[in-house]
């Protein structure tokens, strides 16, 4: 097993580290007090189990407060305003806008065009097919692209049809098999016939 513990290997993480001592730490001290008075073995495992425990929230990532901004989401709010009221109409202009503003020049980049691709989904065009997963966190200028969003399927899975393996069964017909085998062996005593003759002609 690698040695991640040593901070001058190439992938070491000091976080990860601290933790995997800490388990080591913990398992060697149950180990060592194996058969002890519980309440001993309480009082002294009990600082490990704290260490762990730090030592592990310490790797998780603190969640942001606010989540971040979601342009398929954006785009998604489109498809529900009535543009047939002046109310709609101002509404959808609004949002548009407000993409623009956060994911404009990250859109021009990837050559896509904001107004068209709004205009489709609010045709009822798919957002997930349409639109790269761009988010922006929040206070943050630069937006960021995560894979696309993995779709719950709407319809039943198709139920195999084959439960059970057929027998398969290989028949094979003798007559045919010694045919097959006499012509493979007046073919290589032919050949042999061949050889022999060339060689009586280079001898002579």
């Amino acid at each position: 097993m690698a040695d991640f513990t040593n901070l001058n290997l190439e992938g070491a993480n000091e976080l990860f580290n601290k933790t995997a001592t800490d388990a080591k730490s913990l398992k060697d001290s149950l180990v060592a007090q194996h058969g002890a008075d519980a309440s001993a073995m309480k009082a002294s495992v009990e600082s490990k189990v704290a260490d762990l425990q730090s030592s592990l929230s310490s790797m998780i990532p603190e969640l942001p407060a606010i989540p971040n901004v979601n342009m398929q989401g954006d785009f998604a709010g489109l498809a529900d305003i009535d543009l047939k009221t002046p109310a709609g109409l101002e509404q959808y202009k609004s949002q548009v806008s407000s993409i623009t503003e956060k994911f404009g020049p990250a859109m021009a980049d990837k050559g896509l065009d904001i107004d068209a691709l709004a205009t489709k989904i609010q045709g009822g065009g798919d957002v997930g097919d349409l639109i790269p997963n761009l988010q922006l966190a929040d206070g943050g200028t630069l937006p960021f692209e995560l894979p696309s969003n993995v779709k719950i399927p709407s319809i039943e899975a198709i139920k195999e049809k084959l439960e059970t393996i057929p027998d398969f069964k290989i028949e094979i017909d003798g007559s045919v098999l010694k045919e097959k085998a006499q012509e493979a062996l007046d073919a290589i005593e032919a050949e042999k016939l061949k050889q022999e003759t060339e060689s009586k002609w280079t001898l002579s």
